[in-house]
């Protein structure tokens, strides 16, 4: 009885502790907020500070853009990642264009929507790229 009540009360916390942070779960807490990532950076590789290995899916005519035929390639993939790779990954979309440098840069105002898909491992991001590349 008392190993229930114990369960009900850290059940308890947890709901409150979600809810204060405007959350549903713990997943959607911990991609909010995600340390490894900076909200006001201005160019992608300072966005995934944490991330050593970040992919750019470049390519216009890539599966993942043909959400105007009414596929979505990108829950195909984020379920992919979830199932496959090892270590922690990020997706996010951005708007983004290229510097004079060739680095990435966040530009609301121009620019075009590309998929960013950051990860902690290289095997992780080998492997993707073998499968989504």
């Amino acid at each position: 009885m008392i190993s229930k009540l114990k369960q009900v009360y850290v059940d308890w916390k947890e709901r409150r502790f979600l809810k204060r942070h405007g959350c549903e779960n713990r997943k959607q807490y911990e991609r909010r907020y995600d340390p490894d990532i900076h909200y006001r950076a201005t160019e992608i590789k300072q966005f995934y500070h944490g991330y050593p290995y970040i992919h750019c899916f470049e390519n216009r005519a890539h599966q993942i853009y043909w959400w105007d035929l009414g596929l979505d390639g990108s829950k195909e993939i984020v379920e992919w990642a979830e199932t496959n790779l090892e270590g922690k990954f990020r997706f996010d979309g951005h708007r983004c264009i290229k510097n004079y440098w060739g680095e990435w840069e966040i530009n609301e105002i121009g620019g075009g929507d590309y998929y960013f898909v950051a990860f902690k491992s290289d095997l992780d991001m080998f492997n993707f790229k073998l499968r989504w590349a």
